[in-house]
């Protein structure tokens, strides 16, 4: 039988429509709906403690001896001027400070060749392994002693024990910091932010001498982690308008190639989104990490929710992006980044089986975006804390079918700001820790709901609805502290949890806080929202033939700001918000 809102009337629609608006206007934020998807995902700003990087399991091997030259006959001669030649990696002046007690006086054999190992000893002293002085055959005429430095070089890098990486994107990394000339040094801070790549297990590096002087093969055997990843992820942080309860497979293979090129897969659904589809691939082009990622992002949603969902509500978003990000800057404890960022952002809304704009500025029920986007990042790590920062430029083009208005409304065109900052404390407490987040954004002209950004839900206010509001401009902050449990239970128990696989459960009280307004558009209330509450949360590692790693959190929090309620509650309208995460391998 034919539904009967297939045969309304025009009127019968606009009425309809009338009765939408002022129930959305009663019911706080039931329809509100982000169409990109990403409200209820995690933020992606670090908030692990730089832990200390393990040195490569056989260090570079320390200097010989000193090797003797060549015996001279006993001689005594007076030297008025020592000349060095062959040295690039110290001045003059640096080599004079060495000679200079062995100018302009009588020198015996021993002398000569104590100079050249003092010489030597400089390079040795600074890292610079093969390399040295020699004495080449000469006759000492006008007082003038010559000596030739020769510079060490690495001639090989010989990988073994890779089985995902191919041995050329190894030691690609390793040439970095090879030289010439030489310096093991260097070459062992290069090893070490290796290690720190999650996908390497161990290092073990060892420099052999080649087969003339002055040459060195770095033998390294590499251990691998398994790079593939399967996630099972069950959450209510999805919208009520399209169902709360989310399902999550995603598959990631962070070596798809041996380039070290990462490959991921989701697929996602609630009763009222089906599919959420997001494809990335990310390829490292050059030795210095430059990388060039592809996203693909898909949302079908449907508003289920009474009383909006008669009126037969769709969406379907669709998000294409490309990010050219570089690293310039990057120590053991430290990185800076630059990324450029292309992306197209569409929305296609209809009521009633028909397009119908729902929001102001849409065409029709649809919405584009075109915008530009540059990116600057900076994460600092120590022990005891970690502070990340993120600065994201927008700048929304006039090209690919952008929405474009004349009259005020929001349309494509448009600057924005996005400031992102975590800073992660450890304190002296149970090895307890607190993390402080706060989000800026800020925009020259109204925005599109694709470019808003939403306050409400676990990332952003807890206790509140996930997009309770979509702003243009906003503030979020959020103080929480995480209070490890593990230690008490263990006490209390008599046994080492450790040894069951459990590797953390923690408390987490929390104060979150949002405000955002709209530019030049009037900004409905509420304007902001607060909230205090509790979390809990546990994981541990089952060590099986296929390794799992079970993950659960939860988190209540108390409404500090009251706003109307629907009539039929879930989860998050009690202020709930929780996730399980299965990880396999």
């Amino acid at each position: 039988m034919q539904s009967e809102l297939t045969v309304y009337s025009p009127s019968v629609r606009a009425l309809l429509l009338i009765f939408f608006l002022l129930s959305s206007a009663a019911t706080a934020g039931a329809a509100t709906i982000d169409p990109t998807g990403r409200s209820g995902e995690a933020p992606t700003l670090p908030k692990d403690f730089q832990t200390p990087t393990p040195s490569p399991g056989t260090l570079l091997p320390p200097a010989p001896l000193v090797p003797k030259g060549e015996p001279f006959p006993a001689l005594r001669v007076f030297v008025r001027e020592i000349k060095v030649t062959g040295s690039t990696v110290f001045s003059p002046e640096e080599l004079d400070k060495v000679t200079a007690p062995y100018r302009n006086r009588e020198l015996t054999s021993e002398d000569i060749e104590a100079l050249r190992v003092a010489l030597t000893l400089l390079y040795v002293n600074n890292g610079y392994v093969n390399s040295g002085a020699i004495l080449p055959d000469q006759t000492v005429t006008g007082g003038v002693v010559s000596y030739e430095i020769i510079e060490g070089e690495l001639i090989g890098i010989e990988v073994r024990g890779n089985q995902w990486f191919r041995p050329s994107y190894l030691q690609k990394r390793f040439n970095l910091d090879a030289g010439p000339p030489l310096n093991v040094n260097s070459l062992q801070r290069r090893l070490q932010l290796l290690l720190e790549d999650p996908r390497i297990q161990r290092l073990n590096a060892e420099l052999r001498p080649g087969v003339r002087r002055g040459e060195g093969i770095l033998d390294v055997r590499v251990e691998e982690k398994t790079p593939y990843t399967l996630y099972l992820e069950y959450d209510n942080y999805q919208s009520p308008s399209v169902g709360e309860n989310r399902g999550l497979v995603t598959l990631e293979h962070r070596n798809l190639t041996g380039n070290g090129d990462v490959a991921m897969a989701q697929y996602g659904g609630s009763t009222g989104l089906n599919p959420l589809l997001d494809f990335k691939y990310s390829f490292p082009f050059t030795a210095y990490d430059t990388t060039l990622s592809y996203e693909y992002r898909k949302n079908t949603l449907n508003v289920i929710e009474q009383p909006f969902q008669d009126l037969d509500i769709d969406s379907k978003s669709d998000i294409y992006t490309i990010t050219l990000r570089q690293p310039v800057y990057r120590t053991l404890n430290s990185e800076i980044a630059l990324a450029l960022i292309g992306e197209r952002l569409s929305d296609k809304t209809t009521l009633l089986g028909e397009r119908f704009s729902l929001e102001p500025g849409a065409e029709n029920g649809r919405s584009v975006v075109s915008a530009l986007r540059t990116a600057q990042e900076f994460v600092y790590r120590t022990q005891n804390q970690v502070i990340a920062a993120r600065s994201t430029f927008s700048f929304g083009l006039h090209a690919l079918g952008a929405t474009i208005n004349n009259n005020g409304l929001p349309d494509g065109v448009f600057f924005k700001w996005l400031g992102n900052f975590q800073w992660v404390r450890r304190l002296g407490f149970l090895d307890s820790y607190v993390i402080f987040r706060a989000d800026f954004q800020h925009s020259d002209s109204p925005l599109l709901s694709l470019e808003q950004i939403s306050i409400g839900g676990r990332y952003s206010v807890r206790g509140y609805r996930e997009n309770t509001m979509l702003r243009d401009r906003a503030v979020i902050t959020s103080l929480e502290t995480r209070l490890p449990l593990m230690p008490l239970m263990g006490n209390y128990l008599g046994v080492d949890l450790n040894r069951y696989g459990l590797e953390y459960v923690e408390l987490a009280p929390f104060f979150d806080f949002g405000r955002g307004w709209n530019r030049k558009l009037p900004t409905p209330d509420p304007k902001d929202l607060s909230s205090v509450g509790i979390g809990l949360r546990w994981a541990l590692t089952y060590p099986w033939f296929v390794p799992l790693r079970p993950q659960f959190e939860v988190y209540w929090g108390h409404r500090l700001r009251n706003i109307e309620q629907p009539k039929k509650k879930v989860l998050q309208d009690h202020g709930i918000h929780m996730q399980f995460v299965l990880g396999v391998f």
